[in-house]
């Protein structure tokens, strides 16, 4: 990967998971989460650099907790160290968005696949019941993203692939971080995305699993192209000169 632009200067408004049902968690964990959460969503933007002195007061915690957690996104692949031995977040490329979306098309496809052997009324209501919510904020691209993030999550659970399940888990956050970046460029994305699901439950209602299959695909590939999109309308992601 290119050297990134580093990104020394904005101030970060970190989630206080504390709050949001992570307050029984170790404080290292939590921590770990609230950056994820950063990264993901784009506060925390690529090249942003991790200072452990403006973590540590932001999030109120000790050097402890924090560099554990740092540890953890390194080893995650979503930090990386710098030639002067800082912290900074991984930048975003073509390539990795082409490679994370190749291989989520294959095991998203073996998903709908498996799933679909596995189907029952309930499974379907509850697929129905995150569509009508997807439906519901279909202005809101953003909210429309979280709701098919749950719709995967649920075909994942009704799968019962564990390595499936684990591999996407993995991936997840590297593909939820192109897939809000698109969400921020692409408002057009909302009502595709929800007529994308539809189909997709249409056709696992119908017990036509190879046009599940079908639909699948095409939905993972538009999103690749919106993705593709939207990392050219943000060159802030792309490399650049180190400062």
């Amino acid at each position: 990967m290119m050297p990134m632009r580093r990104d020394a200067g904005r101030e970060v408004i970190l989630p206080d998971l504390r709050s949001s049902g992570f307050e029984h968690m170790a404080t290292r964990d939590w921590v770990y989460h609230a950056l994820l959460e950063a990264i993901v969503r784009g506060g925390l933007r690529p090249g942003a650099w991790l200072s452990e002195t403006s973590l540590a007061t932001q999030l109120e915690v000790s050097r402890t907790p924090l560099r554990e957690a740092l540890q953890r996104l390194q080893s995650d692949l979503l930090i990386e160290r710098g030639q002067n031995g800082k912290l900074y977040v991984r930048g975003l490329s073509e390539k990795e968005a082409r490679d994370l979306y190749a291989v989520r098309a294959s095991l998203e496809e073996l998903t709908v696949e498996e799933a679909a052997a596995n189907m029952t009324v309930a499974k379907l209501a509850t697929l129905e019941e995150i569509l009508e919510r997807m439906r519901s904020a279909v202005d809101r691209v953003e909210e429309v993203a979280e709701g098919g993030r749950d719709f995967h999550d649920v075909l994942l659970e009704i799968a019962e692939n564990e390595i499936t399940s684990w591999t996407l888990g993995q991936l997840k956050p590297h593909i939820d971080r192109y897939r809000f970046l698109s969400t921020r460029t692409s408002q057009e994305r909302g009502m595709q995305a929800v007529r994308e699901h539809e189909e997709i439950y249409e056709s696992l209602r119908d017990g036509n699993v190879e046009a599940a299959k079908s639909c699948m695909r095409r939905h993972i590939e538009k999103g690749r192209e919106t993705v593709l999109t939207a990392l050219v309308a943000s060159p802030e992601t792309q490399g650049g000169e180190e400062e």
